[in-house]
């Protein structure tokens, strides 16, 4: 959802994954990559997909997926472009046209001080955060793919002889003693909490976007993007967030999709309902994790209201 918002506005290039950038960071946040080395790797990472995407090398035309170009609304100019010569003009007009590069990164707030820090006021991002008890589902049902699917490229570390998720930083011990909802409990509790550090210090490059406020009051937000984000206005956006089902009544009620349905997305519809859906949330956390990880997810869940408010 979040990848067609950014997608609207016309000076952005269409959003994508960007590895090199993620391991580039990470492994300068765990002190394995010195700073002036880290970040010639990134200014020439940025430079070869700005390139590419000038001519639409490497662009990803899977149908399928969230961040295929065929659903971007730039889809038609990625297409001609791959007809089109590779002369410097055409690759100039590309780049004038969207100076903005677009990338989606997941669970790097623990590491973007590089990225920050290298391209200083040419930096800005979007920060999607979502309340603790609706990510615990789809983290249970990722964890078991983490270093044993062909589709995870998570880097880990080294701990006691063991693999450890890189983000995992304060509970290694507990991680690999528990069991798979308890890990995934702790990757939602580090990740937040690294998220909630991050927003400490105020950032003017930085736009937070609370799911629960998005979905069901979004105006407020797409305008604090185009006031305080280089990106222009987006003649677009109505018809974007239609498509997304934003606003909508009811924070699940979202877009069938298989990936969405992980979150219980359609099950419920009615403002009612949600005050309900949160307290069978938790409920179902408390029972299922152990004291001491469902404690720290609670605390994170406090925190969260105090920081975004309550949707319900």
């Amino acid at each position: 959802m979040i990848t067609r918002l950014a997608d609207a506005y016309t000076t952005t290039t269409s959003p994508a994954f960007n590895y090199s950038l993620e391991y580039t960071s990470i492994l300068h946040s765990l002190e394995k990559l010195d700073t002036s080395t880290a970040q010639v790797l990134l200014k020439l990472n940025m430079d070869q997909r700005r390139y590419d995407g000038s001519i639409s090398r490497e662009v990803n035309l899977r149908p399928s997926d969230l961040s295929s170009v065929l659903k971007s609304s730039k889809r038609n100019e990625y297409l001609l472009s791959l007809l089109k010569n590779d002369s410097p003009d055409t690759s100039a007009e590309k780049m004038r046209l969207h100076p903005n590069l677009c990338f989606v990164t997941h669970q790097l707030n623990g590491a973007t001080k590089l990225i920050e820090d290298t391209f200083l006021d040419k930096y800005f991002e979007l920060l999607c955060v979502r309340h603790p008890y609706y990510l615990l589902s789809h983290w249970e049902s990722y964890v078991p793919l983490l270093g044993n699917s062909p589709r995870d490229f998570t880097l880990w570390v080294d701990f006691s002889g063991n693999n450890v998720p890189w983000f995992i930083q304060r509970n290694m011990n507990l991680y690999l003693n528990s069991d798979q909802v308890n890990r995934a409990a702790l990757c939602v509790v580090e990740i937040l909490q690294q998220t909630f550090q991050k927003l400490t210090v105020n950032d003017s490059r930085r736009v937070v976007i609370p799911f629960e406020r998005f979905v069901l009051q979004p105006r407020q937000i797409v305008a604090e993007i185009e006031e305080k984000l280089p990106v222009g206005k987006s003649s677009s956006m109505s018809n974007i967030l239609k498509k997304e089902k934003v606003p909508r009544q009811h924070i699940n009620s979202g877009r069938n999709l298989p990936i969405y349905r992980r979150y219980a997305s359609g099950a419920l519809n009615s403002i009612s309902d949600m005050r309900n859906d949160f307290k069978e949330k938790e409920l179902a956390a408390q029972e299922r994790l152990s004291p001491e990880i469902f404690n720290d997810l609670r605390q994170l869940s406090d925190r969260y209201f105090k920081e975004f408010g309550e949707w319900f």
